[in-house]
Order: structure tokens, then sequence, then C-alpha cells
């Protein structure tokens, strides 16, 4: 299981838009925002993050191996949609990413909130009936 704190990272960065709280520059590939410093310090010591600039509280950063990560969370998010469980970790290029998105699932379908208009990467977006991709 994945802390609270580290899924909300995760997770903020897999909905990074021009309009949200985090967001995600195309050409550049970097995540901008207000992180908790305490968690991006972690897992820049593991090598999973990379500290690009850090001033006035706004951070940004790259997420290392972007496009395994990308691959392993929409993984996740499918095997939890279609009722599987976690096994399916152990054959993804990120198993912890694969857990991410397994668990961030989880954690939407308990909330009786509504997915529609909810943009995540690896989720079908309604309005076009596509799995939304960053």
């Amino acid at each position: 299981m994945i802390s609270k704190k580290v899924r909300e990272l995760f997770v903020s960065l897999m909905e990074a838009t021009n309009d949200s709280a985090v967001t995600y520059d195309g050409e550049t590939e970097q995540y901008g925002g207000f992180f908790n410093n305490t968690v991006v310090d972690k897992y820049i010591e593991l090598g999973a993050l990379e500290l690009v600039e850090s001033d006035t509280g706004a951070t940004v950063i790259l997420l290392n191996n972007r496009d395994d990560f990308l691959s392993s969370f929409a993984s996740g998010v499918r095997e939890a949609k279609n009722g599987n469980d976690q096994s399916y970790a152990d054959y993804n290029a990120n198993p912890f990413a694969f857990s991410v998105g397994f668990e961030h699932f989880h954690q939407i379908s308990k909330k009786k909130r509504q997915l529609a208009g909810y943009i995540c990467h690896g989720f079908e977006n309604d309005e076009t009936g596509l799995v939304h991709s960053q």
C-alpha cells in the first residue's frame, strides 16, 4: 500500500493540465506546482524525480522514465477498472506506477464523486469516450 502523501504527489502529476494546480509543459516534459517537499526530496533521492527549479515555494520537476511511468500508471487504472488484482504489476516496466494507478482508481471509486469531467492520465474521458493520455 502506498502512503496517501506519496499517492497524492504522483496523482497530481497525472492530473496535471494547464488549468490545474499542477501544470505540465509538453515541450519540456516538466511539471510545476506546489508539492510536499519532503515527499519530492525522497523521490529525488530514489531517482524517480529530478529537480529542475525551486524558488518562492513553487517547484519544477521532471518525472524520470516518464513513458514507463505513464504506461504502467494507465495499466494499473485499467486493471483495477476490470476488477483484476495487483499481480499484474509484476509485468509492468514500473510496478510502483502500476500500484499508484491501481490504488488511485480504487480511491476514486470509493468516493461517491462523479467521474464525469474528471481528467487524469489513464482514465476514460466521458466527453470523448477515449482514455486520457498526457
